[in-house]
């Protein structure tokens, strides 16, 4: 399992340690809860929108359990789910999104240059021998670079950030100062490049331009692990930083 995390989420191989499905308060916004599912460990995050509506992003619940425990969420909040966006589409980001379709009638809505990725992700999961359900339809495509998407109070930009995948994107919102991030950039590492429409140079690249040039107060909540803030990530973070030495610089 440990080799398999690795594959699809933080560059630098780590003991996998798998957490109990609970929602995790950020410090920074009360209104984004973050789920810890699947085998990989994957983040998937759930945004209150302020007004009784919510939009989940990379959906991995797997199995009955982790569904349910969601669904439980949604009912103890008050909350109706309304949205399905996605980052990117490896496996462990889309694992639900087929229950998502079925169960609330919503479509995962993915940037149209990450479609080989989604193409991708069934025959992924076969070849790691992991259950995976077949994808749905896709939503809307999502919009390109500078497009705002709005959940309610928070309107959340959309930039482009390839290297992990061919169609990557995260979601910037300004006002509150938090990125949800996918697997571009982690807590002192960065996202895997050895896949599939990944490119170590390319990710560099997206780092730099889409996430280093955002206020260092900024808090990124990635695919896998703990969050970090730009400023941290700058400073600290060994393969690509604000100095240009790191190891992919």
């Amino acid at each position: 399992m440990i080799a398999i995390e690795n594959i699809l989420g933080n560059i630098v191989p780590e003991e996998c340690i798998y957490l109990e499905i609970t929602p995790i308060m950020q410090k920074k916004i009360n209104e984004l809860h973050t789920f810890t599912f699947n085998a990989f460990s994957e983040q998937t995050y759930l945004l209150d929108h302020g007004n009784g509506e919510a939009t989940v992003f990379d959906p991995g619940m797997s199995n009955v359990a982790e569904r349910e425990y969601f669904d439980s969420f949604l009912a103890d909040n008050g909350l109706t789910l309304v949205g399905c966006l996605l980052t990117h589409a490896h496996l462990d980001h889309v694992m639900g999104a087929n229950w998502i379709a079925s169960k609330y009638g919503l479509l995962p809505r993915l940037h149209p240059s990450d479609v080989p990725t989604w193409d991708m992700a069934e025959k992924s999961a076969q070849l790691y021998g992991i259950p995976m359900d077949p994808l749905p339809s896709r939503g809307e495509d999502l919009g390109d670079q500078g497009s705002i998407v709005e959940c309610g109070k928070f309107n959340l930009e959309i930039r482009l950030a390839p290297g992990h995948c061919i169609g990557h994107v995260v979601f910037v919102c300004h006002e509150h100062e938090f990125v949800i991030g996918g697997d571009v950039l982690f807590n002192g590492s960065i996202g895997r490049t050895d896949l599939p429409g990944g490119n170590a140079s390319t990710l560099a690249h997206s780092i730099t331009e889409q996430l280093y040039t955002l206020p260092d107060s900024f808090e990124v909540h990635p695919g896998h692990g703990p969050s970090t803030t730009v400023g941290k990530e700058k400073a600290f973070n060994p393969y690509v930083n604000s100095e240009g030495t790191g190891m992919i610089q």
